[in-house]
């Protein structure tokens, strides 16, 4: 109980999971188009590209409120608690954005929870090798995509993930395997953050 309060589970998980599911809600399919450095000059891109942001920073917010000194001196295993509340919030976001899709009749707004998936362990990797500077990891992902990440206007790369439609089995992988690699270092290193 105390390590979720640590944690501060209760306010930033429970703000960024409202704006996730709010964002999801009055974003849906609305498009807007966007500079870019194709070959066309432009994008149109799903705003619900932007929507997992505020949670997976509020997921970092989360895990980043700790108490140093006990939890690296210490022998309770805070790495798996942590990646339970990881991968927890991540499929509480995959639930709430297929459940909300489903009710407005909006795949996109069903895909923002595995764009979720995918920014976290992009979020979580960046963590480990850089500290608190890989919070910026899936904004600058995201920027990645707009600006060189479409082919033609509407018609994404592969690589890109974040705008591939629900039924995209490379995107689906593609956030799968990033979350694995994110949550495993996140174990390795949960000790060593500063």
């Amino acid at each position: 109980m105390w390590w979720l309060l640590t944690r501060r589970v209760h306010v930033f998980l429970a703000i960024g999971m409202a704006s996730f599911l709010a964002l999801v809600l009055m974003f849906q399919d609305k498009s807007s188009a966007l500079p870019s450095f194709g070959s066309t000059g432009s994008v149109t891109v799903r705003l619900t590209v932007f929507v997992p942001i505020p949670l997976v920073a509020a997921l970092m917010m989360s895990l980043d409120s700790r108490l140093r000194a006990p939890e690296i001196s210490g022998v309770r295993r805070i790495d798996l608690r942590d990646m339970a509340i990881t991968l927890g919030t991540v499929a509480v976001a995959v639930v709430a954005s297929y459940a909300a899709g489903a009710v407005v009749g909006s795949q996109v707004a069903q895909a923002a929870g595995r764009n979720v998936a995918f920014l976290t362990g992009l979020m979580l990797l960046g963590r480990a090798l850089f500290g608190q500077g890989g919070a910026l990891f899936p904004t600058a992902w995201v920027m990645a995509v707009v600006l060189v990440g479409f082919r033609t206007t509407n018609d994404p790369y592969p690589w890109t993930i974040l705008p591939e439609p629900l039924g995209a089995p490379h995107a689906a992988a593609g956030a799968a395997l990033m979350l694995a690699v994110g949550v495993f270092a996140q174990i390795r290193t949960s000790r060593t953050y500063a």
